[in-house]
């Protein structure tokens, strides 16, 4: 059946047309790793953890960003495949190199064959939510929790949601950091159905970022509440406008 159906509708790359996949293999070697560095000052840091001096900082919130991909032409296409037409392809390939990422990483490899911290720590999956207006009458779905969700299932762990969006906000693609930060001003809550016991390690997935400032939003309003809890975040890319 699989064969039939690509034979009636064969896949084109979506960089070059070729009649191969969602992305041929030339193509998928244009990917480009997206370089180790602190999520806060962006300068080298291995396994993209938080700097110590940031860590210093109260108003960051993140353990760390795992970011697999420059956000070349290739990765911005792909995600908008994701993003706009919900391509089941493309979102297994981008959660198996989001995989490959965790994979690579050695602390987090460290924490999970610690078995005094897999004890203390469950971990669970999260995703950053859209306002109910978007996911309901724009789009119909939310693409960082199709993500989420995939990457669950492949990494047998439970994904949820611990915070809603109850704000309408702005696209902050076109703000600049101030703009960012005073459009995400009160736009996220505790969701009041969690089930947090205050001892967890959460992995936050979004599908792109540029200054961090949803995903540590997001976890200020967890820690706010439960300050132990360790958050981690993992995006496809980061855009650098």
């Amino acid at each position: 059946m699989h064969n039939i159906i690509n034979r009636l509708f064969p896949k084109h790359c979506i960089s070059c047309s070729q009649q191969w996949d969602y992305l041929c293999l030339p193509c998928k070697r244009k990917l480009s790793p997206h370089p180790e560095i602190c999520p806060y000052c962006h300068r080298a840091s291995k396994d993209y953890a938080t700097c110590l001096d940031c860590k210093m900082e109260k108003e960051n919130y993140l353990e760390w960003i795992i970011i697999p991909f420059a956000y070349t032409d290739e990765v911005k296409k792909l995600i908008l495949k994701v993003k706009y037409y919900h391509k089941k392809d493309v979102i297994n390939f981008l959660v198996d190199r989001m995989i490959i990422a965790l994979q690579t990483n050695q602390i987090l490899q460290q924490n999970l064959e610690n078995p005094a911290f897999c004890t203390l720590h469950s971990a669970l999956i999260s995703f950053v939510p859209s306002h109910r207006y978007r996911r309901l009458f724009v789009k119909g779905y939310n693409q960082s929790e199709l993500l989420a969700k995939n990457l669950a299932s492949k990494l047998s762990l439970e994904c949820k949601q611990f915070v809603r969006k109850t704000k309408r906000t702005k696209s902050q693609a076109q703000l600049s950091r101030a703009g960012r930060l005073k459009n995400l001003k009160g736009a996220f809550s505790l969701d009041s159905k969690n089930s947090l016991n205050g001892n967890e390690t959460i992995l936050l997935v979004d599908d792109v970022t540029t200054t961090w400032s949803t995903l540590n939003q997001i976890a200020k309003v967890i820690k706010t509440e439960f300050p132990k809890i360790k958050i981690r975040g993992i995006v496809i890319a980061r855009h650098m406008g």
